[in-house]
């Protein structure tokens, strides 16, 4: 079955303007198969898991949770997303943090040392960041919306050819078995 999934989706239980299912129906109105909702840790409101849990969709909906590290330069973003038993480690949006392709390298490998990483994004917001597309960093690349609100909906997503079950999804993601797309206008960029 061929997939199309957003991990990366923050909704009005942190920094988001959108609820829970508001955001879960403009994904399945764009032809999602599945989203992950990612709010922020240091923002969270009560309720969260139990809110992800009662969305009505079509849609498999993921819990996931923006975790705020500190490194030495400066805080940094990795998406811990929930299977039913497996568990995917994203770094997030490089572009925000202003570093080099050098630095950025080096800090993925101070997080790596002290938290399990799985795929980095390579986009910022939905928009392709092809400075950090680089093999010299040795985990699969996935595209994000990193939404916030209606407009950013729908930008980036991924493409898997997989059954329709949570831990199959992360698995396939976590062995780089699917591809990344970026919409710009009615053009497509392909990527992979």
């Amino acid at each position: 079955m061929n997939l199309k999934g957003q991990l990366h989706v923050h909704t009005t239980f942190s920094d988001g303007r959108l609820t829970i299912q508001e955001a879960t129906d403009v994904y399945e109105d764009l032809g999602f198969d599945f989203i992950v909702i990612t709010d922020h840790d240091h923002l969270l409101r009560p309720g969260y898991r139990e809110a992800i849990e009662g969305v009505r969709s079509n849609l498999l909906v993921f819990f996931g949770i923006e975790l705020t590290l500190h490194t030495r330069w400066g805080y940094v973003h990795v998406s811990e997303i929930e299977g039913e038993k497996e568990k995917l480690y994203i770094f997030n949006h490089p572009y925000e943090y202003g570093l080099s392709l050098k630095q950025y390298r080096e800090c993925i490998e101070d997080v790596a040392r002290v938290h399990r990483l799985d795929a980095v994004e390579v986009s910022h917001q939905g928009f392709y960041t092809p400075l950090f597309d680089s093999e010299t960093i040795p985990y699969p690349k996935v595209a994000t919306d990193d939404s916030h609100a209606r407009l950013g909906c729908g930008r980036a997503w991924i493409e898997m050819d997989c059954e329709k079950d949570k831990d199959a999804i992360l698995r396939q993601i976590k062995n780089g078995d699917f591809k990344y797309r970026f919409v710009r206008g009615q053009q497509i960029i392909m990527t992979k």
